[in-house]
């Protein structure tokens, strides 16, 4: 996404002034004990299912700033009493690092303080160098900076708070439609422009009307994906809280918020507040996806790189929703879950948006398939995949083809590279790597560009002869879809084919060192002992010595008791996580960079 290329260079070149470059929890709720999380991208989502710290972390981050405190969100109460210390006597607290003017990097903690006349008390503390922070005398002062904090799940409407939570006590209304009623007189005429302000023994009523510009209607058009040519917003306490009203203008209806949809305000609001917000400003956004459908919510994401590329904010958002965390780079994306062993919050930092998803339990109708030549070599990636971590080894399937090589080549790819972005790799055993790199037609001269010049390449690559069906399967078929498909044969090769380090899959796994401690292991002879490993070093092939091995220590060379070896050196060549492990791990993480 180019836009998120240009707020990389603007990152890069320190365009982002006042950014908060990490937060750090010593202490702090139920996040697990010295958290960071690093904003290495200034629009960062966090993403967990329903109580897992999300908005704990956004309270705190509202709370960073000169002059803000997370009080205003985190009280105690004789219902939830808050403890001041933990077993170890720490204090609530988090603390942060960003950069000053001049560059230099400056850290500043906030905690929570128990005075008698202020019980919910934060200040900045002195630098605690047990909680991570570096050692200093003087203690820096807060970042300055302002802050807009929207919390979606409760930004109602005027209209809509009262109705639904609000009462006629104290009024001479029957019910709440007639107090509406009766209100909306005075309502109307300052949204018509017939007066300015209503007071009554309190003050304004209202503040100042406000017609929506030209830059706020495009936002707001584009977000929702419908036409708005005029709009108005008011800010008032008619019906008796505070709150805002909205009258929208399209091509179809004019209409107040009392009938639009409860997303329709929302995004009114947001947009209102995100474009008044000064430039580098820290804007929060608790769940901002409510109520909204998923092109909306997709739009919205593209509306935020915007202001962030335009304004120089730093936007950190809590959400459930796949359609704003797509397409983001994984240094965006923070992910909470909870310790099962202790039932604290922890985050994982550089998913992709995929791997996310598996932590809000979507479903990914798309996995990856890889294709291998056996049996062993699917236990190998699966085993890397899991090493990875199960939100890595959600995205693929991993498949053996019983045919080997020849039948992948010749039938499988034929069949994948008719696929544009095709999600099917393959893993070839590493004897069948070719000395050149793959090759590329486009670097071929135009002259060369014939069917049998290509079909020549294909098979100088792959050591097979095959054959390419078009027109509904005739061979031969028109010359021009037999170039196409050559070429798409070459491109996929180029972009889906890999290679399992090594010759075959056994010698990936193979240890000396383990074979003979297996054998030492069962046979209890040293003589025997010396015999069985002498034999065993005249055996080349290692998928022989595989077998050679079963039979010493398991007493039998059946595929099971030789897949029962294969698991214990697949075991041990996990712990030691050599030069081939990171091959393979490298080549997958490629895979799910390189996403469409």
């Amino acid at each position: 996404m180019e836009v998120i290329k240009v707020i990389n260079s603007i990152k890069k070149a320190g365009g982002l002034k006042r950014y908060i470059d990490f937060i750090q929890f010593p202490y702090y709720r139920n996040i697990e004990i010295d958290t960071r999380i690093s904003f290495d991208f200034p629009l960062t989502v966090f993403i967990g299912q329903n109580g897992c710290g999300k908005s704990s972390c956004l309270h705190a981050l509202f709370g960073a700033p000169d002059r803000y405190t997370p009080y205003k969100f985190w009280f105690d109460t004789k219902v939830d009493p808050i403890v001041y210390y933990d077993d170890a006597k720490r204090r609530h607290s988090f603390w942060y690092s960003f950069r000053d003017s001049k560059g230099s990097i400056k850290e500043v903690i906030k905690a929570r303080i128990k005075r008698e006349d202020n019980p919910n008390y934060w200040e900045t503390s002195r630098p605690l160098v047990w909680a991570g922070m570096k050692a200093r005398k003087t203690r820096d002062s807060p970042l300055k900076k302002q802050v807009i904090y929207l919390d979606f799940r409760s930004e109602l409407s005027a209209f809509d708070k009262y109705y639904y939570f609000g009462d006629i006590k104290n009024t001479k209304s029957k019910n709440k439609q007639e107090f509406i009623r009766k209100k909306a007189t005075s309502l109307h005429n300052v949204l018509s422009g017939k007066v300015a302000f209503i007071k009554n023994r309190f003050g304004k009523v209202n503040q100042a009307l406000r017609n929506l510009t030209d830059s706020e209607l495009k936002w707001i058009s584009f977000i929702l994906g419908k036409q708005y040519i005029a709009g108005k917003y008011l800010e008032h306490k008619f019906y008796r809280i505070e709150g805002y009203s909205v009258i929208f203008n399209t091509n179809h209806a004019k209409y107040s918020e009392a009938f639009a949809g409860s997303g329709e305000v929302a995004i009114v609001r947001l947009v209102l507040q995100v474009l008044d917000a000064n430039p580098f400003s820290l804007i929060l956004l608790d769940e901002p996806e409510v109520s909204l459908h998923p092109g909306a919510q997709g739009r919205l994401q593209l509306f935020l790189l915007e202001q962030i590329k335009i304004k120089k904010h730093q936007v950190i958002l809590t959400t459930h929703s796949p359609s704003i965390v797509k397409g983001l780079p994984k240094e965006a994306i923070k992910v909470f879950y909870q310790n099962p062993r202790n039932g604290r919050f922890l985050v994982k930092e550089n998913l992709t948006p995929e791997e996310a998803f598996y932590h809000i339990e979507f479903p990914i109708n798309t996995r990856k398939n890889i294709i291998v030549e056996d049996v062993l070599a699917q236990e190998i990636v699966l085993n890397v995949l899991e090493k990875m971590g199960k939100e890595t080894k959600n995205l693929f399937n991993v498949k053996f083809n019983p045919g080997g090589e020849t039948v992948i080549k010749k039938e499988f790819i034929t069949v994948y590279c008719r696929e544009k972005n095709s999600k099917d790799f393959i893993f070839f055993d590493g004897d069948q790597k070719p000395v050149a790199p793959h090759y590329d037609w486009q670097n071929f001269s135009t002259s060369d560009l014939s069917v049998n010049f290509l079909k020549g390449k294909i098979k100088e690559q792959t050591k097979v002869d095959i054959k390419f069906s078009v027109d509904s399967g005739q061979i031969g078929g028109n010359e021009q879809q037999q170039l196409d498909l050559l070429k798409s044969y070459m491109d996929y090769y180029r972009k889906n084919v890999s290679y399992l380090p090594q010759r075959t899959p056994e010698d990936i796994i193979w240890s000396d060192e383990l074979a003979e401690n297996l054998v030492k292991g069962v046979i209890l002879n040293p003589s025997e002992i010396k015999i069985i490993l002498s034999e065993l070093t005249k055996i080349k092939e290692t998928k022989l010595k595989f077998a050679f091995m079963s039979d010493k220590v398991q007493g039998e060379s059946s595929a099971d008791a030789i897949s029962s070896i294969h698991k214990q050196f697949i075991r041990r060549w996990l712990n030691i996580e050599n030069q081939d492990f990171k091959e393979i791990r490298n080549v997958i993480a490629n895979i799910i960079e390189n996403k469409e």
